[in-house]
């Protein structure tokens, strides 16, 4: 799965950041109720305010400072992750998909109304490089141009788990758990 390309610039269209605010507190505001159908339509929804959103924060990241910075580029990532959350190929629900691109857009919109104290441009390279950036979730090692990934759902207290890669080869850590479980077969 590969994450959509940043946008290097702010998308020409304002942020309208009431109607983005109502979308994604539908979602994170009202569990239980989330029919799949309605979770189809508010994740298309969704999706298109977090990609303007995420243009909006690429944009402003190279200029923020010290932990915004980080933290701009942490949310960017999680974003795009989230854009490429596809239920039919990733065993999550449609509900699961609306409430991950409902985060991102909450988390990104407060960091573009909010973006700290901003200065010169700085690093604009790296931060993209961040982004595209693919990290194996069981040996923390990179994952590099042609090898073998998959998505992957690791555990966590707080929610069913994070969404993340995993190497399909050249990984100790999904080789010691292949073995593992061919010994019990």
């Amino acid at each position: 799965m590969t994450a959509p390309a940043p946008q290097q610039r702010p998308d020409p269209r304002p942020v309208d950041v009431e109607t983005i605010r109502k979308a994604y507190s539908a979602v994170l505001y009202s569990p239980g109720w989330l029919t799949e159908e309605y979770a189809e339509e508010v994740s298309e929804q969704l999706a298109g305010h977090l990609g303007l959103l995420a243009g909006e924060v690429m944009g402003l990241a190279p200029r923020m400072r010290g932990l915004m910075r980080q933290m701009a580029t942490h949310c960017l990532v999680r974003g795009f992750q989230a854009l490429g959350l596809d239920p039919a190929t990733s065993g999550t629900s449609q509900a699961v998909r609306a409430y991950e691109l409902a985060v991102a857009c909450r988390a990104l919109l407060t960091l573009h109304e909010r973006p700290g104290e901003l200065g010169e441009p700085t690093g604009e390279d790296e931060i993209e490089a961040e982004v595209r950036r693919k990290v194996c979730g069981a040996c923390n090692g990179p994952i590099e141009a042609g090898e073998g990934y998959e998505t992957a759902v690791y555990a966590a207290e707080a929610s069913g788990g994070m969404r993340g890669y995993r190497h399909t080869d050249s990984c100790p850590v999904v080789a010691k758990e292949r073995r593992r479980s061919l010994r019990s077969v």
